[in-house]
Parts: C-alpha cells; structure tokens; sequence
C-alpha cells in the first residue's frame, strides 16, 4: 500500500513536471489562456503569485482560417502579453466573461455551477479545441476557482491607440465621472458630494438609462485611478474594464447601477 501510494505521488509529480501551465502555476509564472470565439476573442493572463487575471477582450475582425496557436499569439501579442507560449481553447460561440464571473461568484452557493464547468472543461478536451493537457485544465480551473469577478480587470482592445487620428493622453489628472443609471433621483450627486470629501475631481455629474448593474470604467493603461474609485466607493467586489482608449479627460468612471447602495455613502 505504502509503495503504491509512493508510486502515485512520484506520477502525480511527473505529471505535474511535464504539463506546462501547471508547472508555471506552481512556481507563480503567470499563465496566459486566449478563449478563441467565431467573431471575438478574449485573452486571460493568470497571475497565480497574486491571484489575479488581467483579462482582454477583442472583438476586431478575427482570422478565421488560421491555425488556433497563431491566432492565440497575435492576441497574446496585440495585448502587449508576448506572443510566444500562450495557452488556447476553441469556443463555438464569442466568449463571454459574465458567464465566467457568475460562475466563479455562484458556485460556493450553488455547488453544482462547479461541476457543470467541470464537465464543459472535460468536453473541451476530449473535441481537441484546447492545447491545454488534462491535467493543465485541472489545474488551471483549480486556481480559477478561488477567484471572484473582483480579481479580473478588463481592457477592451482596439485597433491601435489612436481615436479619431490624435494620440490618445495617458498622463492625465486623477479626474473622474459618476453617472446615475441606477432610477434613484439624486443618486450621482451623492456620490459626487461623497468622492469631493474624500480627494476625488469630480469633473461630470448625470444621468443614464437605467441598468441593474454597477460598472467602474478605467481610461488609462493604468487601472489605479479606476481601483482608487472602487475602494472609496467599497465596491470591491466588482472587475475593473479598462477602455485606455476611450476618448476622455477623466481617468474613471464609475455608472451607478440599481443594485448600489446609497447607504456606503453615508460609511
């Protein structure tokens, strides 16, 4: 019994040792995975060390006739990631980041979220649409599944980091905006009121159509104006996207939803 468990430890180290993205899980080197759709494509890089995913979507015109491992590292490259040793599963449909993050905020709820992803990640090896060996997908979704929607921050690509033929300013001043599209009168002036207290240049206050989600916007490379935004208005618990080239004067903007709660302002 004793040699038979040796004997499946020693295996288990093999395994582990000749399976890449484990092996680079294991010594906290990030891990990079391209989520291949028909039309669009997303990038998440995995950084075990701290527990997060920097996550790039692309929905550019996509190469559909190239082979899966060339169009994960043109992605890979266009996201400034690097292009060579990325990681790919084949979707048939656009891959769809809320579905991942309701997944991973659920499933301590509602077990079974789990297993149905299990199973999916089980089915996407035995078609071939992934580069991924077995025991990488396990553990790659063993390091996901202790992460929630907080730990992703979000970057929409584009075709270049120009808008409208001028450069695109990352220097700019921790300038924000707050826009209500909660339905509760007053809201965004409350929260402006709020930010002022506390340091922030709130530089537009207004009104939007009304959706059930709260979203904090980030319009630089740089996600630390958006990331001071979400921890004063201790919404923690929600991803960061990163729009560097949305063409504005502010470094955030945070689009109050019906779920907020005005009560965090009065904290």
């Amino acid at each position: 019994m004793l040699a038979a468990g040796l004997a499946f430890a020693l295996a288990a180290a093999a395994w582990q040792y000749l399976s890449p993205a484990s092996r680079a899980i294991m010594s906290g080197r990030d891990v990079r995975l391209a989520l291949l759709g028909p039309d669009s494509s997303a990038l998440l890089v995995y950084h075990p060390f701290s527990g997060a995913v920097s996550a790039f979507t692309d929905r550019r015109r996509q190469r559909r006739k190239a082979k899966p491992a060339d169009r994960a590292a043109e992605l890979a490259g266009t996201a400034g990631a690097g292009g060579g040793g990325v990681f790919y599963v084949e979707l048939s449909t656009a891959p769809d980041l809320n579905v991942l993050w309701n997944a991973l905020n659920g499933w301590r709820r509602d077990p079974r979220l789990l297993f149905s992803a299990a199973a999916w990640t089980r089915r996407i090896k035995a078609s071939g649409r992934t580069n991924l060996s077995s025991f990488d997908l396990f553990s790659v979704f063993s390091g996901f599944s202790g992460l929630d929607s907080s730990d992703f921050i979000l970057t929409d690509l584009r075709r270049g980091t120009e808008q409208d033929g001028e450069a695109v300013d990352d220097s700019r001043l921790p300038m924000v905006e707050v826009l209500n599209a909660s339905g509760k009168d007053g809201l965004a002036g409350l929260a402006a009121k709020d930010l002022r207290e506390k340091g922030f240049d709130v530089i537009s206050v207004g009104n939007r159509a009304k959706q059930k989600r709260t979203e904090i916007f980030g319009f630089s490379e740089d996600a630390a104006a958006a990331l001071a935004l979400r921890a004063a208005l201790g919404l923690d618990e929600l991803e960061i996207r990163l729009r560097p080239t949305h063409n504005s004067v502010a470094a955030a903007e945070v689009m109050l939803g019906e779920d907020f709660d005005a009560d965090r302002l009065k904290k």
